[in-house]
């Protein structure tokens, strides 16, 4: 058991480290500053050093910089105690020292990384286990999407499945269903669905796009139209689930598969009928699922409809499902109640914000109100990177649900361009700073050429050309990272212009930042 731990640390980190130990009592802790400033540059003889002159018996565990290069293993066995890697920022401390008896420190990996570890490690055990309890209660809440295919459930007891869409499906070329279908599958979708265009009818193309994906991927497949054709010949090519049903085709419908799971709107599109009121809403809901109960379908889901905030609004559109709820409880409806879909594609897509805070508060918003699928989509720009935001917001929201505590420290984070942690600054004497306030714009060609600087976020690639000034293309260079592209291009001496070097290391640290955080990006801009 753990009472003692010894901190040790360089000099820049020492005063950092010692107010932030302050309120921790649980045990006592002694902090060594090492004779060296910064605390990533600790080796192992400097610690050596430090513990010939300590009693190490003393600690039950030594903490070294989780930003030291090298395995502690080798003075563990030396000295019979228990040396790891601590966090590589200081701020993350605290939070390491209350979770040490939930976290299994290593002598390679940084402490931090290790809560990053096992906040997927808990979250996958807890799915795990509420798996079991889903299989043990399959009912109409709680059943398989298709399970001669796949595992995947719908259930309120798991984290509810993201279906993707690829928008006009039905016009797309073969190789662009395919690049987004294997993008989509990368980034966490669980389901992919056909969008099908309004009023353009296409039977033929739906079979050819659901046998194409079944030759080249084993995921389920959902289609979205409400055109009896295509739904029909998506049902002969074996789909796995139908969005949507409503008060005015459902009649059409009455002679498929019942067990093929079908999404029900409370609307009747074919007449412009789109109640607002979120109780009329519920009611619809209520009547079409008896209707579709009583012929015998089996699986059934609810889209009480979320809609675009400001215009038409969010707010009355979240009543209509904490209203189905209430409903549901209140007027002893149980035998009727279905699972919840939530299309988060209607706020997502319609707004000029990034989508990662977007994404990250409506899958908190939907892992409270329990629906059980969620659908989204990456139709524009804006939304690169979308699914995969909301596959770690549901982790981290639905790890929170399950633990009863809010979405923060579980070990999962959604940031992209913020985050936890900053660098502490140190004093500096500026009194001989060379102060550099404005921008020379003037630039001098390149006589041996030009590189242009191209982002493909489906392949998670950069390209970087260089031409000649003739506009003969030199060299193709075709990476990930930006400072490996920068050394190579040194490494083959393309250019020896200093300012084009300099400019060149900071567009390719723009692009590589681009790449990650699933922005466009644009040479120059």
């Amino acid at each position: 058991m753990i009472k003692n731990i010894l901190i040790i640390t360089g000099k820049n980190s020492f005063s950092i480290i010692s107010k932030l130990i302050k309120p921790i009592n649980k045990y006592k802790i002694d902090i060594y500053k090492a004779p060296i400033t910064i605390s990533a540059f600790i080796t192992e003889g400097i610690v050596i050093d430090i513990l010939k002159n300590i009693s190490i018996s003393d600690y039950d565990l030594i903490l070294l910089p989780g930003f030291v290069q090298w395995n502690t293993s080798i003075l563990e066995a030396k000295y019979h105690i228990e040396i790891k890697k601590g966090p590589e920022f200081a701020s993350d401390l605290p939070h390491i020292l209350k979770n040490l008896d939930k976290i299994k420190l290593s002598c390679q990996v940084p402490a931090n990384k290790l809560i990053e570890i096992s906040g997927e490690e808990e979250y996958n055990n807890i799915v795990q286990n509420q798996f079991k309890l889903a299989q043990d209660k399959i009912n109409r809440t709680s059943f398989y999407i298709n399970e001669n295919k796949s595992s995947i459930m719908i259930s309120p007891y798991l984290p509810p499945p993201i279906i993707a869409e690829i928008v006009n499906c039905t016009e797309k070329s073969e190789r662009t269903i395919l690049k987004k279908v294997n993008y989509y599958v990368e980034s966490g979708a669980n389901v992919i669905d056909i969008g099908c265009v309004s009023n353009k009818s296409h039977p033929q193309r739906v079979t050819e796009i659901i046998e194409l994906i079944h030759r080249n991927f084993d995921v389920l497949l959902s289609i979205d139209s409400m055109d009896i054709t295509e739904i029909k010949a998506a049902i002969n090519a074996d789909i796995d689930m139908i969005l949507s049903l409503d008060l005015g085709n459902y009649q059409e419908f009455l002679d498929i598969p019942k067990k093929i799971p079908i999404v029900i709107l409370p609307t009747d599109i074919r007449n412009a009928y789109f109640p607002k009121n979120p109780k009329v809403r519920v009611e619809n809901l209520f009547k079409l699922t008896e209707i579709l109960k009583g012929n015998g379908f089996q699986k059934l889901i609810a889209d009480p409809l979320l809609e675009t905030p400001i215009s038409p609004g969010i707010c009355n559109s979240l009543e209509t499902y904490f209203l189905y709820k209430k409903m549901i409880n209140e007027n002893n409806r149980k035998d009727i109640e279905l699972p919840l879909f939530f299309g988060i594609s209607n706020v997502v897509e319609l707004m000029d914000i990034d989508s990662v805070g977007i994404n990250g508060l409506l899958a908190s918003i939907a892992i409270e109100l329990n629906p059980s699928i969620l659908f989204t989509v990456e139709h524009s720009t804006k939304l690169m990177g979308g699914i995969s935001e909301l596959r770690e917001s549901v982790k981290l929201n639905y790890l929170a649900k399950f633990k009863k505590t809010p979405p923060i420290n579980q070990g999962i984070t959604v940031f992209k361009s913020k985050g936890k942690t900053r660098q502490k600054m140190p004093k500096i004497d500026d009194s001989n700073a060379i102060y550099v306030n404005n921008l020379n714009y003037f630039y001098t060609p390149d006589v041996t050429g030009y590189f242009r600087i191209f982002v493909e976020h489906y392949t998670k690639k950069i390209y970087l050309q260089f031409h000649s000034n003739q506009d003969e293309l030199l060299y193709l260079l075709i990476g990930t990272n930006a400072e490996a592209l920068s050394k190579k291009i040194i490494q083959l001496e393309i250019t020896k212009n200093l300012e084009h070097i300099n400019y060149l290391g900071r567009e390719l640290a723009r692009a590589q930042i681009c790449l990650e955080l699933n922005k466009p990006f644009i040479q120059d801009e």
